[in-house]
């Protein structure tokens, strides 16, 4: 699912319904004020932002929370005159007139946190024509009624209009926007940041109101200037909240100064063109910021490709390179083998150049295997047998580990008796994680000197593979980022290792991942795919 574009609705639950009925019936109570008898019509409406919020976010079934919540402002708040009737009458226009600019906002796919430019620009040309459209329906109820007569109905509908649309463009986008932002705490300096920001509005709403010898109208623009200044700082969300604070600071001032209501109305205007160059502002920055973090990103992933290949390149002249030595040691520790042969009592001397071979011709394996996978991708799989290539992998590191007091350990589960990999490549993973284990334990203090490789089933085709360990365990802050490129836990490290095991390992079709152990510790586990024969056996003692 696309956030910016839902696919479904939350569910709507009687909590909601009943939290929703009583805010809207708050709002409506709140912003009675300088109302138009007998509609009670007023500048300053924001009930309507609510029900498209919860229209958005629920979806149009949600709509008879909305009759009920219009009809009971109607009786509770408005104390209105009409017949019970023709309040519900107008209470459904109400409702399904919201419901159609919620459908008709979901039709041109508008997202519903103002994720894209775009979605203002969708929500600034459906909002003024539909709330117009709302309020003209609304008032023709108290026309045919005989609460208004015909000659009012322009004027009637025009306030009605900029009452709801200039709470619809406050307040949905601040409740769209920082739904999920209501409990975040921000930092110090950011508090000292936003507090300066509120002193400017207060600051400009001092000077156009509060001194006697300006005019209201011409100073207005100052209000531009700290709105700028958030959106500019915060994007769309400071934005919305600007236009809020904003919002609240005329309609206080208006109660204080004791304008008339056509003033009111006509800064209601002004207000609606900040509240749009506010939301635009903002949006366009907060697009500005999500392209320039996307550039990041894609510049740190072609750095990290960029990185990938010199490592390849690097791993493919090292194998071309190191392949040459590495054949003329062999083949000199078989002259040696020869020679030895001749000499009485060398059996010791001929074990040990067997060993010399043996490791020699693993090296130019490892190097062999690791300059085809960079290169080609290339993967030998082949039935391995459990015990003896885990105990192998386990003596290449046995000496180290008695160095530092530490026991290696190694249990399979009942069943497992061959393995289908590369042998090369599995070696060489378990040799990099079972050798972190050995660094992460020898400093350590732990009575527990002990590193433990486990191979379970899974499941019937999956086997999963784990090292065990006491040791320092690896820095929370570094977990998500563990099997990166470049990222090491270790002073010296190139952060290559458990990058590479990763690759060798999703190369074999697994995932390995860490977790940290109860007590202190680490363990790093993958898995392995076990491929089924056409009998639907596993194979293992087929192949």
């Amino acid at each position: 699912m696309n956030e910016s574009h839902p696919s479904h609705f939350e569910a709507l639950t009687w909590r909601v319904v009943a939290a929703y009925v009583a805010l809207y019936v708050l709002l409506d109570w709140l912003s009675y004020i300088h109302p138009i008898y007998p509609l009670a019509i007023t500048p300053w409406n924001p009930p309507p932002a609510l029900s498209l919020v919860l229209l958005l976010r629920y979806g149009w079934r949600a709509w008879p929370a909305l009759f009920v919540a219009a009809f009971a402002a109607e009786v509770i708040v408005r104390d209105n005159p009409l017949s019970p009737i023709y309040a519900a009458i107008s209470s459904l226009w109400l409702a399904f007139g919201y419901v159609a600019v919620a459908l008709l906002l979901r039709h041109f796919r508008f997202g519903n946190r103002f994720t894209t430019l775009r979605d203002a620009f969708v929500f600034l040309a459906v909002i003024p024509p539909t709330t117009l459209f709302i309020g003209m329906g609304y008032v023709a109820v108290y026309v045919y009624a005989g609460m208004v007569a015909p000659g009012y109905f322009v004027e009637s509908s025009l306030r009605f209009w900029i009452g709801d649309m200039i709470g619809v463009m406050v307040v949905a986008p601040l409740l769209l926007v920082n739904g999920d932002r209501l409990t975040v705490r921000p930092s110090p300096n950011l508090s000292a940041e936003i507090g300066a920001q509120a002193a400017a509005i207060l600051l400009a709403l001092w000077l156009i109101f509060g001194l006697e010898a300006t005019d209201e109208f011409k100073f207005f623009y100052l209000l531009f200037l700290p709105l700028s200044w958030i959106a500019i700082r915060h994007g769309v969300a400071g934005a919305t909240v600007a236009n809020l604070v904003i919002q609240l600071g005329l309609i206080a001032a208006f109660e204080w100064r004791g304008h008339p209501t056509a003033a009111v109305l006509e800064f209601q205007f002004l207000m609606l063109a900040l509240a749009v160059t506010g939301l635009l502002l903002g949006m366009a920055m907060s697009e500005r910021r999500r392209a320039l973090m996307a550039l990041a990103e894609r510049e740190a992933a072609l750095g990290q490709a960029l990185r990938a290949a010199a490592v390849g390149e690097m791993t493919s002249a090292l194998a071309h390179e190191l392949n040459q030595p590495l054949m003329a040691i062999s083949n000199y520790a078989r002259a040696s083998q020869h020679l030895a042969d001749r000499m009485p009592d060398s059996a010791g001397l001929s074990q040990a150049l067997d060993k010399l071979v043996a490791e020699v011709t693993h090296a130019g394996n490892v190097v062999h295997r690791l300059r085809e996978y960079y290169r080609y991708g290339g993967l030998h799989r082949e039935w391995l047998d459990t015990r003896p290539f885990l105990d192998a992998c386990l003596d290449s590191q046995r000496h180290r580990a008695r160095r530092h007091d530490i026991r290696l350990n190694a249990s399979i589960d009942e069943g497992i008796e061959r393995l289908l990999a590369d042998p090369v490549q599995l070696n060489l993973v378990l040799h990099n994680l079972i050798g972190n284990a050995i660094e992460a334990v020898s400093p350590g203090e732990s009575y527990v000197r002990e590193i433990a490789v486990n191979v379970t089933r899974v499941d019937r085709v999956t086997v999963q593979v784990c090292v065990l360990d006491r040791g320092s365990g690896v820095d929370p802050g570094m977990v998500d980022e563990l099997f990166s490129p470049h990222v090491s836990g270790k002073s010296q490290g190139m952060g290559l290792g458990l990058s590479i095991c990763r690759s060798l390992i999703e190369g074999h079709g697994g995932r390995i991942w860490y977790e940290a152990r109860p007590g202190g510790g680490a363990r790093f586990c993958f898995t392995l795919p076990v491929w089924e024969d056409e009998s639907g056996s596993d194979g293992q003692h087929r192949r």
